[in-house]
């Protein structure tokens, strides 16, 4: 592939992600990977080096978008750091969990189930009206922190930025959809900072495997980064409802896309 397109291919997948990350809080690595992935795959590299760089790639990304996605949430009171404490420690361990078990599995089959549940929740955000919360609140105490590890394997498996699973919790659990929201971009944050440094420490150690692709972070974080903030700013003007049918479009979509890469790969 040119370098110009991959540049340009960069910038939209960046920007598509970033808006998504700033408007129903998921970290976009369901744009991100795929673009990556076949643009290495032209580039020369197999199969196997071009999904573990795209998912480290996407995770890396993922950061700048969360960040700006999080501070336009916190602004409007949507997300505070009682979420960090609460739930930081078990994401950020299931995501180092999942970066140092991942260059030697393969994940199909955990990608394949991940997409059958995307698919199956998303009728429940189609249609929020008919479905009522599975309780009042979100968990704590343990439960929260074994909730936060799972969160973090599953995103660190499949190099999403643990927004999906964070927004379908709460929302589960009966929080709004706008703090669900907030909830779902701050669970970025702590899924691609641990990513991140543990990619950087086993970059050498580890290869090819394990590698963030530098050229391609840079092609994509900072549109990411932008549209992040420029989609947060669309979600507080939007209503609970509208916000549940586009996520369920987003998990229906990367159940889809998700599905069809496990039955590839």
């Amino acid at each position: 592939m040119h370098p110009f397109l991959m540049i340009l291919l960069g910038l939209a997948a960046g920007a598509g992600a970033g808006l998504l990350a700033g408007l129903i809080g998921i970290g976009g690595g369901i744009v991100v990977v795929p673009v990556v992935y076949y643009g290495l795959i032209s580039s020369g590299l197999t199969a196997d080096q071009s999904a573990h760089m795209a998912v480290a790639t996407s995770l890396a990304a993922i950061m700048p978008a969360a960040i700006m996605s999080s501070l336009a949430h916190w602004r409007a009171g949507n997300t505070d750091l009682a979420f960090f404490r609460e739930w930081g420690p078990g994401i950020a361990g299931g995501v180092v969990i999942a970066q140092l078990m991942a260059p030697h599995l393969r994940g199909s089959v955990l990608t394949g189930l991940f997409a059958l549940f995307c698919l199956s929740v998303s009728v429940r955000f189609a249609v929020p009206d008919r479905f009522k919360p599975l309780c009042r609140e979100p968990p704590d105490g343990r439960l929260c922190h074994l909730a936060g590890v799972g969160i973090g394997l599953v995103s660190g498996f499949a190099g999403v930025g643990g927004g999906i699973l964070t927004n379908i919790v709460m929302s589960l659990c009966g929080m709004p959809m706008h703090k669900s929201i907030g909830r779902a971009a701050a669970a970025g944050v702590v899924v691609s900072l641990p990513a991140v440094i543990v990619a950087v420490i086993l970059g050498p150690i580890g290869g090819r495997a394990s590698s963030i692709s530098w050229t391609i972070w840079m092609c994509i974080a900072p549109a990411q980064g932008a549209a992040a903030w420029g989609g947060a700013q669309l979600a507080q003007r939007a209503t609970s409802n509208q916000l549940s049918r586009i996520f369920a479009g987003a998990l229906a979509i990367t159940g889809l896309v998700m599905l069809r890469s496990s039955f590839g790969s």
